[in-house]
């Protein structure tokens, strides 16, 4: 974990930073309206002559199907243009593995994408618990809280579970706490009190000392006292709890996001897998206006293998979808009232959402939103999972279930789902640099090679991994087709392009700036890499898109947000 560092005036988990700092907005209390214990009510009402007025929305992910779900229960007929063959999902992926009748497994999967998940991302609780009602009750094996060992400079270093810190890291921890509990301590301390407007000026204060500086940088002025060796030492493995090194270009504010917003404390697993949360979406029936009940699968709401190739603005002011017909291979060009892209920023510029064509005379987007989606910075990531025949860590209370060291693997996570005897094993999840450095080497090598390097490490552990059935199961997002990389964390003074892709839904409040496109997806949210962000601007884009169509949206809605919340600073055009 980043960090479990707050203020001593607070004890976790009783109190949770929310609503998020950067929009100190409630999306849970939208959704449940009035009461707590309504917990599917519609965002908006649509009139009886606009019911079935279709929404295009590209991209069937987390942004995607929240959206479609929304809008589907207020009467809108939502049409999901998936560039997958058959998946839904997006980077929520959870790929089964295949037993040896050659079918895929109901119990046993890889997490590729989405994989663990903290208290503080009440919006996907809401829908995980209240919604769903999906079970929701296992812990991540972070370091430090389950067995773990630590490789560093070929020294293995035994970390005891539940041990703060393991001792030989303790000078760099208190560093760590004491640069830390000077920024979290006085804004916890005024949000526990619900003193926003000092909450917010404190979350100004950092906005204006840090959104030009790295995380490196940062660190660098922050603990003046740190070596070049200490900050080789964090960079490997923090404070025992995985290595920043590859993350040190990136700004310091994403990083003070993550402390804040308490993203990495106190992380849950899904038993049934992330697929289970996408499927809920797709097959879960709504209660539509007229009574009737329908889910987007029974609509056949999702058009799959149809990749998007262009957003254009047609005469008539509404967006023009332009998309690969898959049953014919032709183009077909179709006009929408409103259009939600709920894709990567990289595969928005991919189908060419930030060029201007003569037709459009580039309307579809706002310079400053066209600016942010060339220029925001997107991290590699891959991983790398096997099945085992059996939880073998289990057995031997010597053997570790985390593991992180400062050689190719970097990560290393044994996931016991309560559904199965088979043990999960994530054999490496690396980024930036230490992802990008394996793009050479097949999954067989790259197998060898971390097998290899966990020996050094536990010799006993390394022999269990055996691969059932020869399996071994790999991604590298950046070589993926139509996500060309895993998410977005952006680089220093690139705060303002966060800021406008965020509130770019805002955009159909204001009719001189309305094209009716909204872009909604974790890449667009405050929370680069978490479902959470996901989901907030997923909702944003269907509130946007109802009111586009006609509809009357529910008081306090995201419309209300106030994009001038805090100053980042302007784009220029």
């Amino acid at each position: 974990m980043v960090c479990q560092i707050v203020s001593k005036e607070i004890t976790l988990p009783t109190w949770i930073a929310w609503p998020p700092i950067d929009t100190l907005y409630d999306y849970v209390q939208f959704m449940c309206g009035e009461h707590e214990s309504h917990h599917d009510i519609p965002i908006a009402s649509l009139p009886r002559h606009l019911w079935n007025t279709p929404v295009a929305i590209i991209g069937a992910g987390a942004a995607g199907l929240v959206a479609a779900y929304e809008l589907l229960k207020i009467g809108v007929s939502p049409v999901l243009f998936e560039a997958n063959p058959q998946r839904i999902g997006g980077r929520a992926y959870s790929q089964p593995f295949t037993d040896a009748d050659g079918k895929p497994s109901t119990t046993t999967f890889a997490e590729m994408g989405a994989m663990r998940f903290p208290p503080s991302g009440k919006l996907f609780f809401h829908y995980v618990s209240d919604v769903f009602g999906l079970p929701l009750n296992s812990q991540f094996p972070d370091p430090g809280q389950v067995p773990t060992k630590l490789y560093y400079e070929n020294t293995v270093i035994d970390w005891p579970a539940g041990q703060a810190y393991p001792s030989c890291f303790e000078g760099i921890a208190k560093d760590w706490q004491t640069f830390v509990e000077k920024l979290t301590s006085p804004l916890y301390n005024a949000w526990l009190k619900q003193e926003m407007d000092q909450v917010k000026a404190i979350w100004q204060s950092y906005i204006n000392q840090y959104k030009d500086l790295s995380f490196h940088t940062a660190i660098r002025q922050g603990i003046p006292t740190w070596t070049d060796n200490d900050m080789n030492k964090f960079g490997a493995l923090g404070i025992g709890s995985g290595g920043f090194s590859p993350l040190y270009h990136v700004g310091f504010l994403e990083w003070l996001r993550i402390i804040i917003n308490m993203w990495e404390q106190n992380q849950q697993i899904l038993p049934c897998g992330i697929r289970a949360f996408m499927e809920a979406f797709y097959t879960r029936p709504v209660s539509l206006p007229d009574a009737r009940h329908q889910s987007l699968k029974s609509m056949n709401a999702v058009i799959f293998n149809t990749p998007v190739t262009a957003i254009s603005s047609g005469s008539d002011g509404n967006p023009i979808v332009s998309y690969t017909d898959p049953s014919t291979g032709h183009t077909v060009s179709q006009s929408f009232p409103a259009v939600i892209v709920a894709t990567t920023t990289r595969s928005m510029q991919m189908m060419g959402i930030t060029s201007s064509t003569a037709n459009d005379l580039g309307r579809v987007l706002d310079p400053s939103a066209k600016v942010a989606i060339r220029n925001m910075h997107y991290m590699d990531s891959s991983k790398m999972f096997i099945r085992t025949k059996t939880k073998f860590w289990k057995f031997d209370s010597s053997l570790p279930q985390n593991i992180q060291m400062d050689e190719l693997p970097r990560g290393v996570y044994a996931l016991d789902y309560p559904q199965t005897e088979n043990g999960v094993v994530l054999i490496s999840y690396t980024w930036g640099d230490d992802s990008t450095k394996l793009l050479g080497l097949s999954k067989e090598e790259r197998f060898s090679l971390f097998q290899h390097a966990i020996a050094q490490v536990s010799p006993e552990f390394a022999m269990h991994l055996v691969p059932m059935n020869g399996e071994i199961l790999t991604i590298d997002w950046q070589t993926t087709a139509y996500y060309y990389g895993a998410f977005k964390m952006h680089y220093p003074g690139q705060e303002l392009y966060a800021h406008a892709l965020y509130y770019q839904f805002l955009s159909v409040v204001d009719p001189a700036l309305d094209r009716g496109i909204y872009l909604a997806g974790d890449s667009v949210s405050w929370s680069g890499g978490w479902i959470d962000g996901a989901l907030q601007t997923g909702i944003n884009a269907a509130c946007a898109a109802a009111k586009r169509i006609g509809a009357s949206v529910r008081p306090h809605s995201p419309l209300t947000q106030n994009s001038h919340l805090y100053n980042s600073a302007s784009i220029p055009n």
